[in-house]
C-alpha cells in the first residue's frame, strides 16, 4: 500500500499539486463561511413561554437587575445596563424617579415578553391575539438585529401602570435601549374594557357616564409609544358619537331647577384624589362659600336631583367629588374661593 502511495505522488505534476492546494483553500473558506452563517440567530419572534429557555433565563436576569436598580432610584447603577444612546437622552433621571415611586408596593407582574431577531431593518409589527378585547400590536423601527421587550404592570392604589423595557443587543452586549412608564388600567379596567363599560352606560341612557368612561379609556389607551389596541378604531368612532350627543343635550351651565337656590353646573371632568379617578362636578351657588353649613344643606338637595338631570352620574361608582364656587371662577387667579364636598356611594 505504501508503494502505491509513493507511485501516486510521483505521478502528480507541480501544476496538479498547486490545483490541489487551491481546492483545499476554497474548501476551508466554505467551511468557515458555513460556520459563521450557522452562528447567526435565525430571524423570528418568540413570545412568553415560546422564548428558548436559555435565552429567557438570561433575559429574566436582566429584568431582575433593572427592576432592582429602578426601585432603588440609582441612576449611576443603571448606567451599567443602559445603552450609550439611552444615557445621552434627556429626562432619564425623572423617569427613573417615577418608576421608583410606582414600584414601592412591590406588585410588579410580567405581562408579556418578546424576543425578536429582525430579518430586515424595516418597521416591525408584533401582534398577540390571546387577550380577546385587549388584543394589541407593537410597532417600531429596529435599531439592532436582536431585541428583547419586557412589559411589567406596576400596581399603585387601584390602578396599574405599564413599565416597558426595551433591550437591544449591541456589540458591547445586551443593554437597555428604552424605558416607558404609562397608565395601563383605571378603575381596574384597560382602555378597551372602559370602552365596553361606556357602551353599557350608553345603552342604559347614562350619557355623562359614557363620556367620562371614554375619557378615562383614552388616558390609558397607549400604555407605550409602540402599542395600539385592536379596538382603537371602534373606540374613536363611539367617542365622537357620544361627545356630539352630550354637547347637544347639555348646554352649560346646567341649572338645577329642582333646588330652591338654583345652583348651576359649570363643568364635569375626571379627577384622581388618590382613591382613583372619579367625576368632579363644578357648580356655582348663591350661598357664600364661607357659609359651609348652608352649603351642605343645599348640597343635600343637589344630591337628590343630580341623577335626574344627568341620569346615571351617581350610579356604579365609589365617589363623586364636588367643588362649589360663587359665580364663574377666574381661572387666572392662583387662589379661587371654593368649597369642596365628597360623596361616597359605598
Amino acid at each position: 500500500m505504501q508503494m502505491l502511495f509513493a507511485i501516486f505522488e510521483l505521478l502528480i505534476t507541480p501544476q496538479m499539486h498547486s490545483l490541489y492546494i487551491k481546492i483545499s483553500f476554497i474548501s476551508w473558506l466554505f467551511v468557515i463561511n458555513t460556520v459563521l452563517i450557522s452562528c447567526k440567530p435565525t430571524p423570528g419572534t418568540w413570545i412568553n413561554e415560546k422564548i428558548p429557555a436559555n435565552k429567557q433565563e438570561k433575559f429574566h436576569q436582566l429584568n431582575a437587575e433593572l427592576l432592582k436598580t429602578l426601585k432603588a432610584n440609582d441612576p449611576r447603577q443603571l448606567e451599567n445596563i443602559m445603552s450609550k444612546e439611552f444615557l445621552e437622552a434627556p429626562g432619564n433621571n425623572r423617569l427613573i424617579e417615577l418608576c421608583s415611586i410606582r414600584m414601592r408596593d412591590d406588585k410588579n407582574v410580567l405581562l408579556d415578553e418578546y424576543y425578536i431577531v429582525h430579518p430586515t431593518p424595516e418597521i416591525i409589527t408584533l401582534k398577540t391575539f390571546k387577550y380577546d378585547i385587549n388584543s394589541y400590536s407593537l410597532r417600531y423601527e429596529p435599531l439592532t438585529q436582536e431585541r428583547y421587550i419586557s412589559l411589567y404592570t406596576l400596581q399603585q392604589n387601584a390602578d396599574k401602570w405599564l413599565l416597558t423595557a426595551i433591550f437591544n443587543k449591541y456589540k458591547y452586549g445586551w443593554k437597555v435601549a428604552g424605558l416607558e412608564l404609562k397608565p395601563y388600567t383605571i378603575w381596574g379596567k384597560t382602555a378597551p374594557e372602559l370602552y365596553l363599560q361606556a357602551r353599557q352606560d350608553y345603552d342604559q341612557g347614562y350619557l355623562v357616564n359614557a363620556t367620562t368612561a371614554m375619557e378615562l379609556a383614552y388616558k390609558c389607551a397607549d400604555p407605550n409609544s409602540m402599542w395600539t389596541y385592536d379596538e382603537l378604531d371602534d373606540m374613536d368612532g363611539f367617542y365622537n358619537k357620544v361627545i356630539t350627543e352630550v354637547h347637544d343635550k347639555y348646554k352649560f351651565p346646567v341649572v338645577l331647577n329642582d333646588v330652591d337656590t338654583k345652583p348651576q353646573i359649570i363643568k364635569i371632568f375626571n379627577q384622581d384624589r388618590g382613591e382613583g379617578n372619579y367625576p368632579m362636578i363644578y357648580y356655582t351657588s348663591k350661598i357664600k362659600v364661607t357659609d359651609t353649613a348652608a352649603l351642605k344643606r343645599e348640597h343635600e338637595a343637589v344630591k337628590k336631583t343630580i341623577g335626574k338631570v344627568m341620569p346615571g352620574i351617581d350610579k356604579n361608582k365609589k365617589y363623586l367629588y364636588y367643588t362649589v364656587f360663587n359665580g364663574m371662577p377666574d381661572w387666572n387667579k392662583k387662589k379661587i374661593p371654593h368649597f369642596e364636598i365628597e360623596d361616597s356611594y359605598e
